[in-house]
């Protein structure tokens, strides 16, 4: 009978929500957003091992979101590799991080390639965190690098638009990340811990309207300089 359930939980669309590390005194250790309405959707963060997946188009701000996880993760002075697959991260953003130094940015010409990097790259065990961009992302994948991550103590992001994954992935947490107006909000399809909730209001650093560009705008039209380089 053992060896039947054994069989059975390998399985990479079974999903195991209570398999998660736990820290000294027996809790388990989760990383905060710093977000209070998402945190405690999430029984407190996300797991500090295993894959937190956030369906998000590239450049919607899913890194801010993030800011206050890799910071947790840097501090275990181990690298962050960045598997942008052919999309290109913006530099300046990437200077300003205090975790620059730590940070390796791998290119890859292709999906496969880049999920083939992202496995070396947790087996290694040189790495805290890996960042993964992906077009379309397997159920079947998701869950070996769950496995992969939650073994070699490893905290793997996959940001993937999420339109070809409908069903909630074999992972730690599976967000979306959207706006509704001027508001910005998490929709949690799984999370290891609690329950899944939609419209989790938070506090985006990026507008949801284009109000800041025509206030620059109108500022530049006025001879404002001052102004424009303030924005800038």
């Amino acid at each position: 009978m053992s060896a039947s359930i054994s069989s059975l939980i390998k399985h990479p669309l079974v999903f195991r929500g209570r398999d998660h590390r736990h820290s000294a005194d027996g809790s388990e250790l989760r990383l905060p957003f710093g977000q209070t309405n998402l945190d405690k959707a999430c029984a407190g963060g996300v797991p500090a091992s295993g894959v937190l997946s956030i369906r998000a188009l590239a450049g919607q701000g899913e890194l801010q979101l993030l800011n206050n996880v890799l910071l947790q993760k840097a501090g275990t002075q181990k690298r962050i590799i960045w598997l942008p697959n052919r999309l290109q991260l913006n530099p300046n953003w990437m200077c300003q991080t205090p975790y620059q130094q730590q940070s390796w940015v791998v290119n890859t010409p292709n999906e496969a390639d880049a999920l083939w990097a992202c496995e070396q790259a947790i087996r290694s065990q040189a790495c805290c965190c890996i960042v993964i961009y992906l077009a379309q992302v397997e159920p079947k994948a998701a869950r070996r690098l769950q496995v992969l991550a939650r073994q070699y103590d490893c905290l793997v992001v996959l940001v993937h638009p999420g339109n070809r994954s409908p069903g909630a992935l074999p992972v730690n947490i599976d967000m979306a990340l959207s706006f509704d107006m001027r508001q910005w909000f998490v929709d949690l399809h799984r999370v290891t811990g609690a329950w899944p909730q939609q419209h989790i209001a938070i506090e985006h650093p990026l507008p949801a309207s284009n109000d800041a560009i025509v206030n620059a705008f109108r500022q530049f039209s006025s001879n404002d300089v001052t102004a424009i380089h303030e924005v800038s």
